[in-house]
């Protein structure tokens, strides 16, 4: 059976025009202060280990004390969306939604086969996350906090990131209960207690970590809308995924990149979305059990078969990765592979297909900016940027970890040394 690889999301910022929020204007040309940390920009998607913008690594996405992912891969029939315009804008306030998104009004069973259903269990496991690390996060750090990690006017991001979180718990009860008029519940993932102690070392971490869920959020609900036969659900997973572009957005600006860095976002699938999520979870739960990815046999109409994980795929840079880096591989999923007859795709938002270079030769281009997919395949064939057209025969490698990676942009610097965002009161 073939497998399909959870994806490695790396995110390269180019230069840009200044771009405003509110009365916040983010000069991209001003020099960066000496001792300034900036944002880090290469994320992934899977079994992530983001570093902070500090000079040293800084492990975000994959806690150490966190079990490996549960099982969560696909066939090569996995289905998904077109890229489809982002719903990011490039204003300060995200707004809640009032009463949350009505329950679809349709009916359905509490097994797995029910697609609806598990599409609305991947978002509830999602929400769920984000609005753990968001509360934790403000547990944490203080508008000090933020002020002493260079930012001007800390109060400003505590009060924006209130206003996140309040939309994260909104949302995630919203799919509680739509999850019960389709006749099941989000029960067994209601319990998972999540570990984000490597997460929340420090501000910039965390802002980093943010940053890659408020994109995978995006991704995923995009994903997930190729599985729902429900209409008025499709309007319900709409109605969320504009408010979490509008999240993308700010965080894109905290960490010192492009507001809206492309005109099209990219895709997960359901099981990516689970490879994020997963190593995050410490007890109480079990995703891929809860989520019906144990099973020997395809659910009707879901086009993939649950199977092993496929081993580790590791990129080991040392260093920063931006334009003109080449990007090196390592890990148990490059094990006994003839690298001289791999290939690395890199998928950006907005391409018909994937840009191809020899494994050996993967360099980043110049030119990018905002979220790159990246895959090694066994063919040099180009991979579809659209998951529904993607050929996953070719896809060779596993759970993608990122390097250390420095972002060099002055973005964060200027917004941390000569402005702040307009604060806004939950």
């Amino acid at each position: 059976m073939l497998l399909w690889i959870p994806l490695l999301l790396v995110a390269l910022y180019a230069g840009a025009s200044p771009v405003k929020l509110g009365d916040l204007e983010l000069r991209q040309d001003a020099p960066a202060a000496s001792g300034t940390a900036v944002a880090a920009d290469v994320t992934a998607a899977a079994t992530i280990d983001i570093t902070d913008a500090m000079s040293g690594p800084t492990s975000a996405l994959s806690p150490t004390a966190s079990p490996e992912p549960p099982t969560a891969t696909t066939s090569t029939d996995d289905t998904s969306v077109p890229n489809a315009t982002a719903a990011a804008s490039p204003t300060s306030s995200t707004g809640g939604v009032e009463g949350g998104p009505r329950a679809a009004a349709s009916t359905g069973s509490s097994d797995p086969s029910n697609l609806d259903l598990t599409v609305v269990k991947f978002a509830a496991l999602a929400e769920s996350l984000e609005a753990s690390f968001y509360d934790a996060a403000l547990e944490k750090f203080s508008p000090q906090s933020f002020t002493e990690a260079g930012y001007e006017d800390g109060q400003a991001i505590v009060d924006q990131l209130s206003v996140i979180l309040q939309d994260e718990q909104a949302h995630l009860s919203a799919l509680q209960d739509i999850a019960k008029s389709l006749g099941g519940s989000t029960d067994d993932l209601d319990t998972c207690v999540f570990n984000f102690d490597a997460a929340l070392l420090d501000v910039q971490t965390f802002l980093a970590t943010a940053r890659v869920l408020e994109f995978v959020g995006v991704d995923a609900y995009i994903g997930g809308s190729i599985l729902i036969s429900d209409r008025a659900l499709l309007v319900n997973a709409a109605e969320i995924v504009t408010v979490e572009g509008r999240h993308n957005t700010i965080l894109n600006l905290l960490n010192g990149g492009s507001s809206v860095p492309n005109a099209f976002d990219m895709v997960l699938t359901p099981q990516q979305v689970l490879s994020v999520a997963a190593p995050f979870v410490s007890s109480g739960c079990d995703p891929a059990v809860a989520l019906g990815l144990q099973r020997e046999e395809t659910p009707p109409g879901l086009g993939y078969s649950p199977t092993p994980a496929t081993p580790a795929l590791v990129v080991t840079n040392q260093g920063p990765v931006r334009p003109g880096t080449l990007v090196t591989f390592g890990g148990a999923g490059m094990d006994g592979k003839n690298i001289s007859t791999l290939f690395c795709n890199m998928i950006v938002g907005g391409a018909t297909q994937a840009i191809v270079l020899p494994l050996q030769e993967c360099v980043v281009p110049d030119g990018l900016d905002g979220p790159v997919h990246l895959f090694v395949t066994d063919s040099d064939r180009p991979l579809s940027a659209n998951i529904v057209d993607r050929d996953g025969s070719i896809i060779v490698a596993g759970r993608s970890i990122p390097p250390r990676a420095i972002e060099t942009s002055t973005h964060a610097q200027d917004l941390r040394s000569s402005s702040s965002i307009p604060s806004q009161t939950p």
